[in-house]
């Protein structure tokens, strides 16, 4: 291989770890979007499930009741699929620390370790860039696979059973 072809592979390389840098920084803003709006969700359903609540106690109402059991799995939803998307955004972090490790590690190195270099190679092959265009479409599946699993069940499982008590005491009383 000729200076010229090298000079423009090498060019090309810092190109796409430019690029990777890049992809990095918008994955971090994604995240970080993701968690403060699935934040924001969170309270506002808290809030308007426990109102719902609390009113259909108050008043032996049964279908305000049911209104706020409605309300929980529909804010459960809509936190799972946040959820989702801070697992993609965090499995997509991982992947470009994972390529920038091999880069830093190459730097280091200062080319005494060819497999090293080889490995950067296939790793900035094998990336797809693109964020938004990969992201993979929510299903329910995705359900078993929300992190943390445990904030989910507290969270989601106490509210439902609140308003399954507040539907029995309303039928009750």
């Amino acid at each position: 291989m000729d200076t010229q072809a090298r000079e423009a592979d090498a060019a090309a390389r810092e190109e796409l770890i430019s690029l990777i840098r890049l992809d990095y920084e918008t994955t971090r803003s994604l995240i970080d979007g993701v968690v403060r709006t699935s934040l924001a969700l969170r309270g506002v359903g808290l809030t308007l499930v426990l109102a719902l609540l609390t009113f259909a106690v108050e008043n032996s109402s049964v279908p305000v009741a049911l209104c706020g059991g409605v309300a929980v799995v529909l804010f459960m939803f809509i936190d799972a699929y946040h959820g989702s998307l801070y697992a993609h955004g965090l499995r997509r972090a991982h992947e470009l620390e994972h390529i920038l490790s091999l880069r830093y590690k190459e730097l280091e190195r200062a080319g005494l370790d060819a497999d090293v270099s080889i490995d950067l190679d296939i790793a900035l092959a094998e990336h797809r860039f693109g964020q938004y265009s990969n992201f993979p479409r929510f299903r329910l599946a995705f359900l078993r696979r929300l992190r943390p699993l445990g904030v989910y069940v507290v969270l989601y499982g106490g509210l439902a059973a609140l308003a399954i008590a507040s539907v029995v005491y309303g039928a009750v009383s």
